[in-house]
């Protein structure tokens, strides 16, 4: 279901969505509900990892939490240089699930 929300936007920002829009040759609209959906995933990403850092979660449900499958947030561990901490433990409470 989808609902009509009232945002304030800087005028910076509103420029760069008509520039968007006018070189897509799409609607403002379209540009910014893509741009919601690739900031969303990216925010839950970045929520998923920081908490992953921390040692809150396992990298399991890190993965959850970002929606993507385990060996793509280990690509993003990997490929942002944060510190892979996964032992017997993490992998015992990741695979707990499957059985």
């Amino acid at each position: 279901m989808e609902a009509t929300i009232a945002v304030r936007i800087e005028k910076k920002k509103l420029a760069e969505i008509k520039a968007l829009s006018k070189e897509e040759n799409r609607k403002n609209s379209e540009v910014l509900r893509e741009a919601l959906d690739i900031g969303l995933r990216e925010k839950k990403l970045v929520m998923a990892l920081e908490k992953y850092r921390k040692k809150e979660i396992s990298i399991g449900k890190a993965a959850e939490l970002a929606d993507l499958s385990i060996s793509k947030v280990m690509d993003v561990l990997r490929e942002r240089n944060i510190p892979f901490n996964y032992g017997v433990k993490e992998l015992m409470e990741d695979f707990e699930g499957f059985q």
